[in-house]
């Protein structure tokens, strides 16, 4: 969860405020209450969704402003379909709550199910074109498909060019592009090799190669 966080300024402004207002009119003030919560703005995800959460924390009108913990939304930083929540307090007392969405990164393939995974690492309930996001088989670990996805997405690869992920239980994997071409990574795999096998589909020694085995240190086999 991200939050805004306050800037000092402000916090030290209306503290003084207060001081001020309590110790010339006391009683005025607890009446008006001004840090009291009054008004909840959520947005981000679609209207229905928005509409729903507005009235999961309608609990929170009327709290003071000031001391608001992350308990308070410790279920929708929880939820599965987004991947940040901005926090923004709008003093005296306007809270704002803004949604970044999870979007789906893969389609797992777990023997006759599809489970969609989204960029927070966290199973969605959407629906997608089987043929526009990268199928992963041999795995349903969502830790480390997430972690791969994220290698190769920080990889000089284009990632849209990624058909396959294929996992295997010594813990190593294939990736089969959209061109035909299968890389096979070795068991110790990092971004760097990733990398370095992006710079030989470059080569014009491998310009014809199928397969580019990499799993043996220090040797590359390739397959026309």
């Amino acid at each position: 969860m991200h939050l805004l966080k306050d800037k000092k300024y402000k916090f030290i402004f209306y503290s003084f405020l207060v001081l001020f207002l309590t110790s010339t009119n006391n009683y005025n003030f607890i009446s008006v209450n001004i840090f009291s919560v009054k008004h909840i703005y959520v947005s981000g995800l679609s209207d229905d969704k928005n509409k729903k959460i507005n009235n999961q924390i309608k609990n929170i009108n009327g709290k003071n402003i000031f001391f608001l913990k992350k308990d308070y939304f410790t279920k929708l930083v929880n939820r599965n379909d987004i991947k940040y929540l901005s926090i923004k307090k709008n003093y005296p007392n306007v809270l704002i709550l803004d949604f970044i969405p999870a979007k789906p990164i893969c389609i797992i393939e777990i023997e006759d199910s599809k489970i969609i995974l989204g960029d927070n690492g966290k199973k969605l309930d959407t629906k997608i074109k089987s043929n526009s996001l990268p199928i992963v088989l041999g795995s349903d670990n969502f830790s480390e498909v997430f972690h791969v996805i994220n290698l190769l997405k920080s990889s000089k690869f284009e990632y849209k060019k990624v058909e396959k992920i294929i996992f295997f239980k010594s813990g190593r994997f294939d990736i089969n592009l959209n061109n035909s071409v299968i890389i096979k990574f070795p068991i110790k795999y990092t971004k760097e090799i990733i990398n370095y096998s992006h710079n030989l589909l470059n080569r014009k020694k491998f310009a014809n190669s199928k397969i580019i085995d990499l799993r043996i240190k220090n040797k590359i086999i390739k397959y026309e």
